[in-house]
């Protein structure tokens, strides 16, 4: 299993799957007393403005964010809210052997704007790379009800196939993960764990070793992010960002995995 190229159709069928207002409503009164903090919490969808490229959001109802842009391309922040405003700030951090335009593999930035709960976010962003390119842009982005799916161990338990690569990847019911690239010879153990059985979103770590070539980059980094499932589509897939710091580098790696 290694760093994967998000297939832009894999991310249309997401896109068009499940999406539209779910239950919990949006912030607003409480008896007329007070105004609640709107939860973030979600799998969202949209098209980012600077790059023209879709984007997938996975959001815990804490609020970390994980907003993974079709060219495997990550954004990892927390959002906080206050009555139906939002606002976080992010690290942007390439696939390893990718680059941002200007040459640089990360970077940081702020978004900020309204959010719908369980229905819709509009954010203005700003992002700058570590090689001081400015972009500034909007996000607009739509709720999916699979996030209103529950989560369960039992649910992901499992044996999938990587996308891009066609590793197999072993999801026990104890929730350990374990996989091995025969071209790679990378070694991923790791654990899936839920977060809240009443959404769709689950807690991924893990880390590498063994790695050969570029990706030898990756062993002994811990890595740690958020993922979904959708078995709205056939065969069900798991879509999984995570990121981590090892040797002064940031990085961040996107699954897509068919159940097999």
């Amino acid at each position: 299993m290694r760093i994967t190229r998000v297939l832009s159709t894999l991310w249309a069928v997401l896109l068009i799957t499940g999406c539209g207002g779910g239950s919990g409503g949006s912030a607003g009164s409480n008896g007329g007393n007070s105004v609640q903090n709107a939860s973030p919490g979600g799998i969202w969808s949209g098209t980012e403005s600077v790059s023209g490229l879709q984007i997938i959001g996975i959001v815990d109802e804490a609020g970390e964010l994980h907003f993974i842009r079709a060219d495997g391309a990550q954004y990892i922040g927390t959002a906080t809210t206050s009555g139906n405003s939002v606002s976080a700030s992010v690290q942007g951090i390439v696939p390893l052997g990718d680059t941002f335009p200007d040459g640089s593999t990360s970077g940081s930035g702020t978004v900020s704007g309204t959010i719908q709960q369980r229905a819709s976010i509009s954010l203005n962003t700003s992002f700058t790379t570590s090689a001081g390119s400015v972009s500034t842009g909007t996000l607009d982005l739509t709720f999916s009800s699979l996030y209103n799916v529950a989560s369960s161990l039992a649910t992901v338990a499992g044996n999938y196939t990587d996308a891009e690569t066609g590793t197999v990847v072993s999801v026990n019911s104890d929730g350990s993960v374990f996989a091995q690239d025969a071209t790679t010879g990378c070694v991923f153990n790791g654990t899936v764990s839920i977060i809240n059985s009443s959404y769709n979103a689950y807690r991924v770590q893990g880390m590498y070793a063994n790695c050969t070539g570029i990706n030898s980059a990756l062993n002994g980094v811990s890595l740690s992010g958020l993922a979904t499932y959708n078995n709205s589509v056939n065969p069900a897939q798991i879509i999984a960002g995570v990121n981590g710091m090892g040797n002064g580098a940031d990085y961040a790696v996107v699954y897509v995995l068919n159940h097999s």
